[in-house]
């Protein structure tokens, strides 16, 4: 039976080992209670020393965990606030407690529950909460004052790394509120896509230690992009649909270009002289526009920003990728599942150079950045985003741009000072530095080319004439691609049962929505006056369509708006929930119904390819 301490401690591996490494120290002891132990430092008492379990449930009373599904609670004492907590809630708990003596002992004052994760550092729960996060997550932050008293400086750059996890997780979720919509459309729109074209599963490792590299659109393109021309065949070059125009300008073909965008930024793409002689990684909720465009081929992706995702990798697990907050960073991802080693970044400045955005050739080249004196910038120059949001029509979701930015002061690459950026360029940033983790223990390189903008920790800053050498061995790459663009796609029987799953789940929330709206009596109040057997079948349908929605992505997104808006509203109740399923799901189920006749999962899958 493994020990609590390495339960606890299973997403700090780091912090496991320095604990089971460092010797316990004299200035951490114990003091008995008549309602459990404290823990006590030179003396110090971190709990009440009268009645530590009911102060701790007083605590836990206080915090808003109605709606809570993560909350990270900064200091661990002895336990007993983290118990409290988790007796009110089943949200998934993460602890920050950096001091090991006080770790060893609080861990001996009792039990906690499974989902209950400790972590040590400030770095590795900036690395949790990163991965765990999502945009559906409501998160809440729990300080335990006593313990954030013994390293104020420690706990406020935990509370910052927490705040911007957080923040994250509600930027995705406030995307999601737009664009939801939207990218359900586009996703049940391009689904047949999967079993037409490869899709990543039977793409993984088909590049296997080529390099690969991701050019993005930051204004430091300009002093490499000539370079490009000369990796030819010595690298696999991927384009996000920004940059795309800044290499036709230099006569650059790309092997493959990239694209995640739901809004129509076909204009980016539509005059490039090589369109048709490259292939685009698109993802399956981008715009109709983008998926109508005449490439080589169009390989399918499902990046995690929507639940749609959940979906794709309900089909094949291999179809979920991870995207980040932007095109680079999926891009990235997709050189790691190809196998691409080392990956090197090109033109991902991640920060203002002088005032200027975007490298020159793009289609946001235009756009300006003027710094003001209250921490923000006043962006002009936008009329390239307000044509795609123009173009884009409800797809937008009502969003648009703003013409101002919230400013950041980041480390520059090579080391030398710091650059201006902003809370965006941060999140992507945050992301490389969390892929390379993933990416160094997994034995892959991470090469920051950029030759300029922000430095991003766990990427080596090199030139990029030192990071792939233009006169080495050919690596024969249009054979290659040649390979993967033969490879099978998924077989039209595996998404059938998928899509047939989702729509059995869909008629069946309906019906139990449906069964509920008749035990409330059709009436706003009628949970108010339910008698003892209308409350339990109230109850039992709660249960069934919780668990439904749980294990049905594509109605929890079809759902998500219409909830999110009474949750906004502060007008969640019984009758307003069950009454904003019905509609949704009803024509989630037509569409489903209709997928499911389309030609290409009707076809047996041997004459898919043929007909494609």
């Amino acid at each position: 039976m493994r020990d609590p301490l390495t339960l606890l401690l299973a997403n700090d591996p780091d912090g496991l080992a320095a604990l089971r490494a460092a010797a316990a120290s004299g200035r951490v002891g114990t003091v008995e209670t008549s309602t459990g132990r404290v823990v006590t430092v030179d003396g110090r008492k971190l709990h009440s020393g009268r009645d530590p379990e009911a102060e701790a449930r007083r605590f836990a009373r206080g915090l808003e965990l109605a709606d809570a599904t993560f909350v990270i609670v900064l200091g661990f004492a002895s336990g007993h606030v983290v118990r409290a907590i988790a007796e009110r809630t089943e949200a998934a708990i993460v602890v920050f407690e950096p001091d090991l003596d006080v770790l060893r002992e609080g861990v001996t004052h009792g039990s906690l529950p499974e989902r209950v994760q400790v972590v040590t550092t400030v770095s590795r729960l900036g690395e949790v909460l990163y991965a765990r996060l999502s945009g559906c997550d409501r998160g809440v932050i729990a300080r335990w004052v006593p313990s954030m008293r013994l390293d104020p400086t420690l706990y406020e750059a935990a509370l910052v790394a927490t705040a911007n996890a957080i923040d994250r997780a509600g930027l995705r979720h406030r995307t999601a509120k737009m664009r939801g919509p939207g990218w359900l459309r586009h996703y049940l729109a391009h689904l047949p896509a999967l079993v037409q074209s490869p899709g990543l599963p039977a793409l993984r490792g088909m590049l296997r230690g080529v390099p690969a590299v991701i050019v993005a659109a930051g204004p430091s393109l300009d002093r490499n992009v000539a370079q490009l021309a000369r990796l030819a065949d010595r690298a696999f070059i991927m384009c996000v649909n920004t940059a795309a125009g800044a290499l036709a300008r230099a006569g650059v073909r790309p092997h493959a270009l990239v694209t995640i965008e739901s809004l129509d930024i076909s204009s980016q793409l539509r005059d490039l002289p090589f369109l048709s002689e490259v292939p685009a990684f698109i993802e399956l909720t981008a715009n109709d526009a983008v998926w109508e465009l005449p490439l080589r081929a169009k390989l399918p992706i499902s990046v995690d920003t929507s639940s749609c995702s959940i979906f794709s990798a309900r089909v094949d697990p291999g179809h979920h990728l991870s995207a980040g907050f932007c095109v680079a960073n999926a891009a990235t991802s997709i050189a790691y599942v190809l196998g691409c080693n080392p990956i090197v970044l090109v033109g991902s400045d991640l920060a203002y150079v002088e005032d200027r955005i975007y490298a020159s050739g793009t289609s946001f080249a235009d756009m300006r950045a003027q710094v003001q004196g209250d921490g923000t910038a006043a962006l002009s120059g936008m009329h390239g985003k307000r044509a795609i949001e123009e173009h884009s029509g409800d797809a937008a979701g009502g969003s648009r741009v703003p013409d101002r930015a919230k400013l950041r002061s980041l480390p520059a690459w090579g080391g030398h000072g710091s650059v201006t950026s902003t809370r965006d360029f941060a999140m992507f940033r945050d992301w490389y530095i969390h892929a390379a983790k993933t990416l160094t223990e997994e034995g892959v390189r991470t090469i920051n080319s950029t030759e300029g903008g922000a430095h991003i920790d766990g990427w080596d800053d090199l030139p990029l004439a030192d990071a792939i050498v233009a006169d080495g061995p050919a690596l024969g790459i249009a054979a290659r691609l040649d390979a993967m663009l033969a490879a099978p796609p998924t077989a039209a029987a595996t998404l059938r049962r998928a899509l047939t799953g989702e729509l059995a789940t869909a008629e069946a929330i309906v019906r139990d929505a449906r069964r509920a709206l008749t035990v409330l009596g059709d009436d706003p109040d009628g949970d108010l006056t339910l008698d003892g057997r209308g409350a339990e079948r109230l109850l039992t349908i709660n249960r069934a369509t919780r668990a439904a929605l749980r294990d049905a992505p594509l109605c929890a997104e079809a759902v998500f708006v219409p909830i999110e808006n009474l949750r906004a509203a502060g007008a969640i109740t019984a009758h307003a929930f069950y009454g904003q399923l019905v509609e949704p799901l009803v024509n989630l189920a037509a569409d489903l119904a209709r997928l499911l006749q389309h030609p290409l999962l009707a076809t047996p899958d041997a004459e898919v390819r043929a007909t494609g």
